[in-house]
């Protein structure tokens, strides 16, 4: 018997009555009761629960998971993907329910934000870089910063057909026109 696994599948049985104060009584990355906890199997398998069942509710609890996760310092090389993993469960409910401003799951505002911080360079710039003839040419830092936000601009564009980031946020436009040559 292994009382981790034993742990996590009585937690993602309980009602989300129950979730939210056991999770209030532990720090989110770190071990419970004394064994370690795989945080981010839990906070998948949450998403994947609050996708199913359409649920804000149960996606508050993931994205709780997920926040925590990006800053918790054992989790620094994996923030991204937390990161995608958090944005891509607000944007695939925002594209099945709709926008609402100021919602803490159904707002695009966090995506687009997401996307902004990640515009460290300009279209020109990534011009340039995408345009040589062999990309083992580009720097391996630039590489990655444009596929970091090549994904959070797919991301964002999931969502938008539900949403009015094009009206608020016109300046993302050429970006989301652009993504497409992002490596």
């Amino acid at each position: 018997m292994n009382p981790t696994q034993d742990l996590i599948d009585n937690a993602l049985e309980w009602p989300l009555s129950k979730v939210s104060p056991w999770l209030d009584g532990l720090t989110i990355g770190e071990a419970v009761e004394g064994e370690p906890f795989n945080w981010e199997v839990f906070a998948f398998t949450i998403a994947a629960r609050a996708r199913k069942k359409r649920s804000p509710e149960w996606a508050r609890v993931a994205l709780r998971i997920y926040d925590a996760l990006t800053r918790h310092p054992a989790s620094s090389d994996n923030e991204h993907s937390f990161m995608i993993s958090a944005m891509s469960l607000r944007a695939g409910l925002i594209s099945e329910l709709g926008e609402r401003e100021g919602d803490p799951v159904l707002d695009s505002e966090p995506i687009v934000a997401w996307a902004q911080r990640l515009t460290t360079f300009s279209m020109e710039e990534a011009a340039q870089w995408m345009a040589r003839e062999d990309l083992r040419t580009v720097p391996i830092e630039k590489l990655l910063a444009m596929r970091r936000l090549k994904s959070a601009l797919n991301t964002l564009a999931h969502a938008l057909p539900r949403t009015n980031v094009e009206q608020k946020h016109p300046e993302l436009i050429p970006w989301l026109q652009f993504r497409a040559r992002l490596p």
